[in-house]
């Protein structure tokens, strides 16, 4: 008897990755990672005993050099008028301290005159001089020859305060030759060199080759980081891009510094045979798994996804009713068994939601056609009412009246018409509306043989009802103004009408109609007198349109224009 749960694939694939991973390979792996990274920190560690230890009698001669230079400084301001007292000063420092050349007190306009040399010596053209001067705090810098001594020396400066007003600085120059002592170092294993900075990244001082030394300097990291302000180990590249162990010790934190420099090979050497060994392993075992792991969710899982895909796909192009229970048969997993039955129920529930709102579409697109052309019918059918009264009429007035009627009222039955025949009842072609209703005015207003040259330049725009039944009735009423008050040139050419619908950015539109002026037409004088109405039906319409007829009149042309916003 089979087990439901045995169908999961849950369980499928738990199974088979069981069989494949062993725990114990990735408790070695963890276990020799562990032991590894424990070698190289105790190495590193060492690494950096040895570099304190190594850096002990320069880091002493250092941190004498500054404290001897904040003492002489403090000295200094009580003596700086007397300058043979503080060069007398400056001269006993020396002599007391061996290891120092040179020991001056320069003034802010760096010119010094208290000094061991005893001498006024001008140093504003030394690097020491302009960086104290542009941020005045305590340095180390080294130059391969002194501007007084001659010598390649460390120079130390500290800056010197009298309530709190900066007053100059106290600069002690170290020969490097005093500074450097061979260092011990008790491992089997020597550094590559071992090297003094300061914080710009300057060498001072080198176990070594002096010029090589830079080149060892790690690339990429910033000085005055709070790594090189504590002691620590790390790697990284030198700036010639090769991998390192670098040590430092902080001498004077956030100054000076010494970095070791090893090679990463006296690290890694001893403990990267047992790594590679260790994780061969666990290696071959992760391999097998891999293997196993794709074949078993390949058979369990893709293979019938891949199915249920191209079922998917193919309902999603063609939008035709896929065979159900695809995967039933092929001992899929329950899962997709049942995804697969989910997906079948959804489809037949889609294709009927479907059709059923097609044939509702279809009903309503049917019944909205019926409406504007039984309107159209009936507008027409008021049309050729007043046809006839216009007949009957014994006024002229009156049949121009009826006949502005009758005119408004074809517009309206030519805006239900095309809402009849267009395909899409939310959009219309504005620019066929215009040309039949244009058509119709001018054929009605303007009596056969009239020498009224009528031009009509409509550009393609489509408008929504609401907007298309007020710009009908507009460009009636328009067109009929502009045939009333049409009149001759005078310099006595046809007098013409020009009418024209521009697209202007695809976000609105622009109608216009100009006629010329001049002296009225016989043949299209209107018996009745103005009354306004025609303008004021002008400004209603372009109201429900949202905007506001523009007039431009000049003696030989009258142009009226709105514009009109398409969404």
């Amino acid at each position: 008897m089979r087990l439901p749960f045995i169908d999961k694939l849950g369980v499928r694939v738990v199974a088979m990755l069981s069989i494949a991973l062993l725990p114990i390979g990735l408790i070695s792996l963890y276990q020799t990672r562990s032991v590894v990274d424990k070698a190289e920190a105790l190495t590193r560690s060492a690494y950096l005993g040895q570099t304190v230890s190594a850096t002990e009698r320069q880091s002493d001669l250092i941190h004498e050099g500054f404290a001897s230079a904040r003492v002489l400084g403090g000295a200094v301001i009580t003596m700086r008028d007397d300058i043979d007292a503080c060069s007398a000063l400056m001269s006993g420092f020396i002599r007391s301290h061996p290891a120092f050349s040179l020991a001056l007190f320069v003034e802010p306009s760096g010119v010094t005159r208290c000094n061991s040399r005893d001498t006024p010596l001008d140093v504003r053209s030394t690097a020491t001089f302009r960086q104290i001067d542009s941020d005045p705090r305590p340095l180390m810098n080294a130059t391969e020859e002194g501007r007084v001594t001659g010598q390649s020396v460390m120079v130390i400066a500290q800056p010197v305060y009298d309530e709190g007003e900066y007053a100059g600085f106290v600069t002690l120059s170290l020969p490097r030759a005093n500074a450097r002592f061979e260092p011990e170092f008790d491992g089997p294993t020597k550094p590559l060199e071992l090297i003094t900075v300061n914080q710009r990244g300057e060498v001072l001082l080198s176990m070594g080759d002096l010029d090589a030394a830079p080149g060892l300097l790690p690339a990429f990291r910033d000085l005055n980081s709070q790594l090189y302000k504590q002691f620590s180990s790390f790697w990284a590249l030198d700036r010639n891009g090769v991998p390192r162990v670098y040590s430092t010790t902080p001498i004077i934190p956030g100054e000076v510094l010494a970095v070791s420099v090893w090679p990463v090979d006296s690290v890694s050497g001893e403990t990267g045979f047992i790594e590679r060994s260790a994780m061969l392993f666990p290696l071959l075992m992760w391999l097998v798994s891999l293997v196993v792991a794709y074949f078993a969710v390949h058979r369990l899982v893709i293979r019938h996804v891949r199915q249920l895909r191209r079922k998917v796909r193919g309902f999603g192009t063609t939008q035709a009713y896929p065979p159900p229970g695809l995967l039933a048969g092929g001992h899929a997993p329950v899962e997709l068994v049942q995804m697969e039955e989910t997906f079948d129920a959804m489809v037949e529930r889609i294709t009927r939601d479907t059709a059923e709102l097609e044939n509702n579409l279809h009903e309503k697109n049917v019944l909205l056609k019926e409406v504007h052309h039984r309107v159209k019918n009936n507008l027409q059918l008021i049309a050729s009412i007043i046809n006839m009264e216009v007949r009957k009429a014994p006024r002229p007035e009156t049949k121009s009246t009826l006949r502005r009627i009758q005119d408004r009222v074809l517009g309206l039955a030519t805006v239900h018409s095309n809402l009849y025949h267009t395909a899409r009842l939310a959009n219309l072609r504005a620019d066929g509306l215009l040309e039949d209703i244009l058509d119709q005015v001018v054929k009605s207003a303007l009596p056969q043989g009239s020498p009224v040259q009528v031009s009509v330049g409509i550009e393609e725009v489509v408008l929504s009802p609401d907007k298309a039944v007020p710009l009908s009735l507009l460009a009636t009423e328009t067109v009929i103004n502009a045939i009333k008050y049409v009149g001759r040139p005078g310099d006595g050419a046809a007098p013409w009408i020009k009418i024209t619908l521009e697209d202007l950015d695809g976000r609105s539109c622009r109608f216009c109609v100009t006629n010329s002026r001049g002296d009225k037409l016989r043949d299209s004088e209107d018996p009745a007198e103005g009354s306004g109405l025609g303008r004021q039906l002008i400004d209603a319409f372009a109201s429900q349109l949202g905007t506001r007829p523009e007039v431009t009149e000049t003696d030989e042309t009258y142009r009226m224009c709105v514009d009109i916003a398409l969404s």
